[in-house]
């Protein structure tokens, strides 16, 4: 409990505030705020205004976040064909290591090209390989 720990060495003093906080909503229905990032004993007040950057958010960005995520969908497709050819055999796993992505992220791209008929799996997951649909 933050209460009884101390650290003189690194400037950790023992304090009650937020157990008397506790106490005095629980039992005098007062409002303090025990949220636990505030209880850190390495806590910064934030410095951004969250309530202005969260009215923000809708008002400014709302098209380009819907265009971002095609965007960079069809730049992961291109990589992951790009891959593909230099190596047919290539796993879902080497595909997510060398585009710095999730293994899902890879699984979802690669549904996508299956669907838009751009790439086909011939034989098993361990032994089989890639084929390019070359239109």
């Amino acid at each position: 409990m933050r209460a009884n720990y101390e650290d003189l060495s690194k400037g950790i003093h023992k304090t009650e505030k937020f157990l008397i906080h506790f106490l005095s909503n629980l039992l005098l229905n007062e409002n303090h705020s025990l949220k636990n990032r505030e209880m850190h004993i390495q806590f910064v007040e934030p410095e951004i205004d969250l309530v202005n950057t969260q009215n923000d958010l809708p008002q400014k960005g709302s098209e380009k976040s819907s265009e971002k995520p095609e965007k960079s969908s069809e730049k992961s497709s291109e990589k992951i064909i790009r891959l593909i050819k230099a190596n047919t055999q290539i796993t879902i796993k080497e595909l997510a290591e060398h585009l710095n992505l999730s293994a899902r992220a890879i699984e979802k791209n690669i549904s996508k090209l299956k669907t838009e008929n751009r790439i086909v799996r011939i034989g098993s997951d361990k032994g089989g390989h890639w084929n390019i649909i070359q239109k």
